[in-house]
């Protein structure tokens, strides 16, 4: 029953990468933060700081996240960062999100078979006077897998739909969709890394290192 499940979830995957692939509007801002988390909820007063890097063709992007965990299923974080575009200098990046994990894989009494969340987030850029700000909702699915060391790869996907409004004197408001896929390796409780691949208005490469700080 369980593999069944996977697999209606994996071809709605591959129709939903179809169908965003040909959505993205080229002349969108898209994302500079990714995604680079799962579905799964850190855990209550748990805290965890990361370092990322976004290759995107639109911008390279610096930031950092403050991940706390504000119950058994329901986090936030914070992010700050740089920006770089292809015509500014480095600017000022700042966003947040979060998530509630619906669907728990390791939950015994209600077993499921894949980690599944719902969120929101917003994102702002000022690119010398441009400024650019995105506020949206996003589903996130993914599916832990454990090594005998103890160690798990994590596969995840995340879909989001939102308002990306650029404001230069004049401001403009657009509906927007993006997809992230990507892999976070747990080496361990306290330490994890993430690759990620977005197709969006800013399509590129996300690297991640993560470390639990409380």
């Amino acid at each position: 029953m369980a593999g069944r499940k996977q697999i209606k979830l994996a071809v709605l995957l591959i129709i939903s990468v179809i169908f965003i692939s040909g959505s993205a509007r080229a002349d969108s801002a898209g994302l500079v933060t990714g995604n680079l988390a799962t579905a799964d909820a850190c855990g209550f007063g748990l805290g965890y700081l990361s370092g990322n890097l976004g290759l995107g063709d639109n911008t390279t992007s610096f930031f950092g996240t403050l991940t706390y965990g504000f119950s058994q299923y329901t986090e936030g974080r914070i992010k700050l960062g740089l920006s770089d575009g292809e015509r500014t200098d480095a600017s000022l990046l700042f966003g947040a999100d979060f998530k509630y994990e619906l669907l728990d894989y390791y939950d015994a009494s209600h077993p499921a078979p894949v980690d599944l969340a719902l969120g929101g987030f917003m994102e702002w850029i000022d690119y010398d006077g441009i400024s650019v700000l995105q506020i949206g909702g996003n589903i996130i699915s993914s599916i832990p897998y454990r090594f005998k060391g103890g160690q798990k790869l994590v596969p995840y996907g995340r879909i989001n739909i939102r308002l990306e409004k650029l404001s230069n004197g004049n401001s403009n408001t657009e509906l927007e969709l993006g997809l992230n896929l990507g892999t976070k390796f747990e080496l361990s409780n306290d330490l994890s890394f993430y690759g990620e691949i977005q197709i969006d208005g800013n399509t590129g490469l996300f690297l991640a290192t993560e470390m639990r700080v409380f």
